[in-house]
This record gives structure tokens, sequence and C-alpha cells, in this order.
């Protein structure tokens, strides 16, 4: 997902994550000289509606921009 590069972004995604009892199985983050960074997450997930509610979550994060799903 692309993010406002900004202090506690990271702590807000994990406890958007966190609130609705998802496991974060991996995080990596970059930053650019945009002043926006890119994390990608994987996250465990059960189905499908639980994918869709993780991502509604996470877009109701202030500063966060975009999310694309990436599949294996």
């Amino acid at each position: 997902m692309q993010v406002e590069d900004r202090k506690g972004m990271l702590a807000a995604l994990s406890a958007s994550i966190s609130d609705i009892n998802t496991n974060i199985l991996g995080l990596e983050a970059t930053t650019g000289d945009d002043a926006h960074a890119r994390i990608d997450v994987t996250v465990e997930i059960k189905d499908m509606k639980h994918l869709e509610k993780v991502i509604k979550s996470l877009r109701s994060v202030d500063g966060v921009l975009d999310i694309e799903r990436a599949t294996r």
C-alpha cells in the first residue's frame, strides 16, 4: 500500500489490523523522496469476506493513499 510517510503510520496500521483480530505474518516498509512510503503487509485471512474487512479497516487509517492486493 502507498501511505504518507509520517510518524506513527506503522503503529496505526498494525492497530487497525489487530483490532479486527487478524494476524500479521510479515511487514516491510520503504520510504521514498516524495514524503510517501510503501508498506507491504502479509496477513492471515480466513476467506474473501475477511480480506475485504481487512482492506476496509486499512483504508480507514488516515494517511493511507492506495491499497493493492497482491496474489501469489
